[in-house]
């Protein structure tokens, strides 16, 4: 088998290596251009094992995504055809003559994987607290929830809000989740839903319409700190808390 042979079948560019081994690299990509590749390695008497020496999940792991068992086993599951290795190398064994089809299918594993790296990153806290909190408001407010709503401040900047909702009257709540980190609040969300609600009420806001949501971890010792700083400019609602003020939203609905 040689480089010539394997791309009259298969439209790969191919390079030779030591020991009769070939360097295949297919013309799919992961989302950062770099090219899905695979390895083709002569074990005798015919047979040949195809595999990415693990490239394709050290792409993904480089990226951040989370490789859990439940995860790698899903896509086992998928393709039982092809090995998933302890080591996440993707392997399989053919004969020559079998080459193309399980270069195929192995390939197919690849993919199926660069395709999952997105849904396997982790999510950013505000993301995530973000999700949360729409979950809620949502359930509660029904049509009179918005999402990212731009609004001027009086820096002449625009401000995007996570959440509106409509009031029956006329108003509007302006609504800012701040998430915490893994032990405490996170002060970047702090600094930065503190300055937003600065910038409304220097436009005019009536206080009640400006509103953070903490999601407030127990025992975290900081979380006064940021309740006194946030209270300054906005009312504070604690996320443990919800179901007293998730009411109001209701009644607003």
């Amino acid at each position: 088998m040689n480089c010539a042979n394997l791309l009259e079948n298969l439209g790969f560019d191919c390079a030779q290596r030591g020991n009769g081994a070939l360097r295949l690299w297919s013309p799919f990509t992961f989302d950062d251009g770099e090219h899905l590749g695979l390895f083709l390695e002569p074990l005798g008497d015919d047979q040949w094992v195809v595999t990415d020496h693990a490239d394709t999940l050290m792409h993904a792991s480089a990226l951040g995504a989370r490789l859990t068992k439940s995860r790698l086993d899903g896509i086992r599951n998928r393709f039982p055809g092809v090995e998933l290795t302890e080591g996440g190398a993707l392997r399989a064994t053919a004969k020559q003559e079998e080459l193309p089809n399980v270069v195929t299918a192995v390939l197919n594993t690849a993919i199926a994987i660069s395709h999952s790296e997105d849904r396997w990153l982790p999510k950013s806290s505000e993301k995530r607290f973000n999700q949360i909190v729409g979950h809620e408001l949502q359930a509660v407010a029904g049509e009179r929830l918005k999402r990212n709503v731009m609004v001027q401040g009086i820096s002449g900047h625009q401000l995007e809000f996570p959440f509106v909702i409509d009031l029956p009257t006329g108003g509007r709540q302006f609504i800012q989740p701040v998430a915490s980190g893994d032990e405490h609040i996170d002060w970047g969300n702090v600094y930065k839903a503190g300055g937003k609600m600065l910038d409304l009420k220097s436009a005019g806001s009536d206080e009640d319409q400006r509103i953070v949501v903490v999601e407030d971890i127990p025992g975290d010792e900081e979380l006064g700190k940021a309740i006194t700083f946030l209270s300054v400019t906005t009312s504070v609602l604690l996320f443990s808390h919800r179901k007293q003020w998730l009411e109001r939203f209701g009644r607003a609905a």
